[in-house]
């Protein structure tokens, strides 16, 4: 269950936790108006800018501003300051705010141009999906479907938890460095998200459930 977003009262972190710097935190969101602004912003910054009326330039920024305005609208009346917190306690880095704009990092469905880090160092890399989908993984690979990119999680929780929205959810783990031989370039998404045009199946090293 997603949490509540709160701010320092002594310090001025955002944190997802009730109680900072020995002191009760000030509540700036509650987990549901959380995730229901997170799953609009995933949808209107990766996919359907039109769901918030907005309009994104060609790496993806739109105005903050606009964004609230958008939220209002589809009834998510927040600050500009939840917003920010929003977006710095993202788990997975999904977003970012900059001069006055915000864009999804990764994850588009729609024609952007971002810039990405390569990460070199990964060796092994964890892909979620459901049971149901390994026959085609197996005869293909990994593909990034309506997405640009394949995702691929750091960490086996992460990939867990991703994996958990799907039926008979398993997890991939991938050779990072048999992509990296094969040519495909891993890009740093996040702090806990890659990316790859493409996964071969020479390069699935594994295949597991989640505890």
């Amino acid at each position: 269950m997603v949490g509540g977003l709160h701010k320092c009262q002594i310090c001025g972190a955002y944190t997802d936790e009730p109680t900072h710097c020995g002191k009760p935190a000030v509540l700036l969101l509650d987990g549901s108006t959380r995730l229901r602004v997170s799953k609009t912003l995933s949808l209107a910054l990766r996919h359907s800018p039109a769901v918030l009326g907005l309009v994104l330039d060609s790496r993806g920024w739109g105005e903050v501003e606009a964004v609230l305005r958008g939220l209002d609208r589809a009834g998510l009346k927040i600050s500009r300051e939840a917003l920010e917190a929003v977006v710095a306690l993202d788990d997975k880095g999904r977003f970012e705010m900059s001069n006055g704009k915000i864009r999804a990092r990764y994850g588009h469905s729609i024609d952007v141009e971002v810039e990405y880090e390569v990460d070199e160092d990964s060796a092994s890399l964890y892909h979620g999906t459901s049971k149901d989908n390994l026959p085609f993984i197996m005869a293909v690979g990994i593909l990034p479907m309506k997405r640009k990119f394949v995702h691929l999680a750091t960490d086996v929780d992460t990939a867990c938890l991703n994996a958990a929205r799907r039926p008979s959810p398993i997890v991939i783990e991938v050779d990072a460095e048999c992509l990296r031989r094969s040519g495909v370039v891993i890009y740093i998404g996040s702090r806990k998200i890659r990316l790859a045009k493409y996964v071969p199946q020479s390069c699935i090293k594994r295949v597991f459930q989640c505890l």
